[in-house]
């Protein structure tokens, strides 16, 4: 079976292509330019890649041709601005071209890859469910709302008789991060002594190889119109940060900063992007989610998609041990 992969040059992306060929599957990839060093990738020359706009049907249409499923992993996935519109073509627009291009196709799976922020968190007592309401609080970002918008889109179209599943990742670490996305947190604490760190919060985290697996195994495990998170350990920050540092395996000086004093620069960061109109790093929405507690569960797709749970401290070792390189 050959399986067209869209996002095959982020994080998510290379390790899903990876784990397909591990499981012989045939591997067609849309890019649209390739990552510095992407080619150092160890099973870069095994991938039939092709370049294509994933905001135009057409190029996704013929890239289709010949595969017989599709995981759709290419996503914005900037904390910023927080305009929908500025999300809107690349993580909805896509997602409506695809489906479009299924219904005309009988047997195709669609593996779509959201997020697991789409649904409101929980805590570490009662962290979160695919049974859990949206979270419509945290619509405010137009990285969550597009997503969320996305996976509608999918569900909707499964009432319809596509065959779709979608998997919902939490925060992933792991190696071969070229962008890098996730791992800017590793290189941050890697490159500096001092090491600032939200005073409250966390978020639940999974090794990008066990995520990759998991949404593998959903082409053929996953049942259709079913939501999977993908999630293994759920670590505060006051966890996260010094466990980080121990990996590093060099002295590090960690400095929790206060929750009221993020939420307050997230106001003023807000302030900012109506006065300057343009969206900053730090706004009123992701303060909150740098700051909350993001936990959720991963024992359904643990248990439907026979996805691994490595301890995530492997994960950073792996991860540095790559950045280091």
């Amino acid at each position: 079976m050959k399986v067209l992969l869209t996002g095959a040059t982020g994080l998510l992306g290379v390790h899903v292509a990876g784990e397909l060929l591990r499981q012989g599957y045939a591997v067609k990839a849309v890019y649209r330019s390739f990552p510095r060093q992407m080619n150092k990738l160890p099973w870069f020359s095994d991938i039939e890649w092709v370049k294509a706009a994933i905001t135009e049907r057409s190029d996704l249409e013929t890239a289709l041709t010949d595969c017989q499923a599709v995981i759709h992993a290419a996503a914005r996935t900037d904390p910023y601005p927080t305009d929908l519109a500025a999300y809107y073509d690349v993580n909805v627009g896509s997602t409506e071209h695809l489906l479009e291009i299924v219904r005309r196709r009988e047997g195709v799976r669609l593996v779509y890859v959201s997020t697991a922020s789409v649904f409101r968190p929980g805590s570490l007592a009662s962290p979160a469910t695919e049974e859990s309401p949206y979270a419509f609080d945290l619509m405010a970002s137009g990285y969550i709302a597009s997503k969320y918008e996305a996976q509608l889109r999918i569900l909707e179209a499964v009432q319809q008789g596509v065959d779709a599943v979608v998997v919902n990742p939490t925060f992933m670490l792991g190696p071969y991060d070229f962008k890098p996305s996730s791992g800017a947190v590793i290189r941050y604490v890697m490159q500096n002594r001092a090491v600032f760190y939200p005073g409250g919060g966390g978020k639940s985290f999974v090794d990008v190889r066990d995520a990759a697996r998991a949404t593998v195994n959903a082409l053929r495990l996953g049942r259709v119109g079913e939501c999977y998170l993908l999630a293994s350990e759920n670590l505060s920050y006051d966890h996260f940060f010094p466990l980080l540092a121990h990996v590093s395996g060099q002295k590090k000086h960690l400095f929790p900063m206060p929750v009221p004093l993020l939420r307050m620069a997230g106001d003023l960061g807000s302030f900012g992007e109506r006065i300057f109109r343009r969206g900053l790093p730090l706004n009123r929405i992701n303060a909150t989610l740098l700051t909350q507690e993001n936990y959720y569960s991963g024992k359904k797709a643990q248990n439907e998609l026979e996805m691994p749970t490595s301890p995530v401290r492997r994960a950073m070792e792996d991860a540095m041990q790559w950045f280091g390189q």
